[in-house]
């Protein structure tokens, strides 16, 4: 068995752009998608060589909408990654899927294919605020394709929620919130809704257009978040996931951990080999690219057209210190000691001692043996505590 290694195969199409979404995606019809699998598989056939003492211990094939793409093209990226890397029995593959353009037959397909774990994009159970949002499914669709899913016998599946969108009362998400719940699915992630530059939400309120909870119901929301999902059996794990006992998303936690990913596919990003970039976000750069010839040059200095990588960076020693602590701290358990002094070769406190200790007499973090965690109080102004922890 080699080295941990996560693959992250992006799929940026989607049948429409909803009103929050900054993420690179677009609607294209059929025949770009078959273009573009196949420029997608040339791609992990190129990198695989890069990847030889490693195993790959998850994959997970977000978008976009995965599932818009005919399922045939899902089995063939799958079967070329289980060729070309060392795929371990147990991975966990996931799959994004929207409620609109999954039928039980893809559940099928994917199921055969070897996916194992489902991420279904219902984001509110209410139909108005699905509207709001610019999802082109209803609940009800919702309904259907979860049914179709357990009927196809997934057992490990997700629900994405969004919370303190535009109209939002604590009396629309308890309704979302407690019937997600009651279907007893294995994970829930609750996302803050974010109003990003470039899409439709921004410009609606920088024109004064868009009604968002206030603090005050922001503060009821989450209140009421925490005390369903502990009456529902759910631990928080992650400030955005909880899941039932065993069932954190094995992906995610990777990237909080820093095992090592390949991002493979247009604007896609990689985590490897103490490196970070990410690829081109442009269509045509990535569809011309030459992956023939490209095995052996992942270095981002690489001659050749085949090189589409940007923003090629070897992390110095306190980056990779300070990603330690940024994305470790993500996690509810927070931070081990003992492994930052592995990884390192020095004490985590000779390196923070001061910031540890001052955050722990405001309450903002709390020590437990040799572990350091956000207090749910750091948790809500974990931007601010965070960036005590910035060598530079």
């Amino acid at each position: 068995m080699g080295k941990d290694l996560e693959l992250y195969i992006h799929i940026p199409f989607c049948v429409r752009k909803c009103n929050y979404c900054d993420f690179l995606s677009f609607p294209a019809d059929e025949s770009v998608h078959e273009a573009y699998v196949k420029q997608l598989e040339r791609e992990i056939v190129m990198i695989s060589a890069e990847a030889a003492d490693y195993t790959v211990s998850s994959i997970f094939i977000g978008g976009g909408t995965p599932s818009v793409i005919r399922e045939r093209l899902i089995a063939d990226i799958l079967f070329v990654v289980k060729e070309y890397f060392s795929v371990a029995e147990d991975a966990e593959i996931t799959i994004e899927c929207n409620p609109s353009s999954v039928m039980r037959h893809k559940f099928a397909v994917y199921r055969e294919a070897g996916v194992n774990r489902l991420s279904l994009g219902l984001q509110s159970a209410n139909n108005a605020e699905l509207r709001m949002l610019g999802r082109v499914h209803s609940f009800e669709e919702f309904l259907k394709a979860y049914q179709s899913a357990r009927m196809e016998h997934f057992g490990n599946i997700n629900i994405d929620l969004i919370s303190s969108i535009p109209m939002q009362s604590l009396k629309t998400w308890r309704h979302s919130l407690k019937n997600v719940c009651m279907l007893k699915p294995e994970h829930i992630s609750v996302y803050d809704l974010i109003i990003e530059e470039g899409t439709p939400f921004y410009e609606m309120k920088r024109r004064g257009l868009l009604r968002l909870p206030t603090e005050e119901e922001q503060a009821g929301i989450d209140s009421f978040t925490a005390n369903c999902m502990a009456q529902y059996g759910y631990s928080r794990y992650e400030f955005s996931n909880y899941s039932r006992p065993g069932r954190e998303c094995r992906h995610n936690t990777g990237y909080w951990t820093g095992v090592p990913y390949l991002g493979l596919g247009l604007g896609a990003s990689s985590y490897f080999e103490g490196c970070r970039w990410k690829n081109a976000g442009d269509m045509f750069t990535y569809m011309d690219a030459d992956f023939s010839d490209g095995a052996g040059k992942l270095p981002g200095n690489a001659d050749g057209p085949w090189n589409i990588r940007r923003e090629f960076k070897q992390l110095s020693r306190e980056e990779m210190m300070e990603e330690f602590v940024f994305l470790g701290m993500r996690l509810l358990k927070g931070i081990s000691s003992d492994e930052f002094a592995g990884r390192f070769g020095t004490a985590l406190e000779e390196i923070y001692g001061e910031v540890l200790e001052k955050d722990e007499r405001d309450g903002l973090i709390a020590r437990e043996g040799g572990n350091y965690r956000l207090t749910e109080r750091g948790i809500n102004v974990s931007n601010v505590v965070l960036s005590g922890f910035l060598l530079g």
